[in-house]
């Protein structure tokens, strides 16, 4: 899991480059968000929420993490 500061539209759409790729989750609270869903992701511009990727391929994992650069 990663955590990531949705805090621009640009951030938000740094997602948009693993939609044919992989799945992310977006988790907000008690709900959880498709990472593909461009409406849904907007709708979380102001907070921190962790992401969780979902693939077998550990150098796309590798590369997500890289390109998303959590918070720590």
């Amino acid at each position: 899991m990663l955590n990531f500061n949705i805090d621009s539209g640009e951030s938000a759409a740094k997602l948009k480059k693993y939609h044919g790729k992989m799945e992310v989750d977006v988790i907000h609270g008690r709900y959880i968000i498709d990472g593909r869903s461009m409406l849904g992701v907007h709708s979380l511009i102001g907070h921190v929420v962790p992401l969780e990727p979902q693939s077998d391929d550990e150098s796309l994992l590798r590369q997500f993490k890289e390109d998303l650069g959590g918070i720590k």
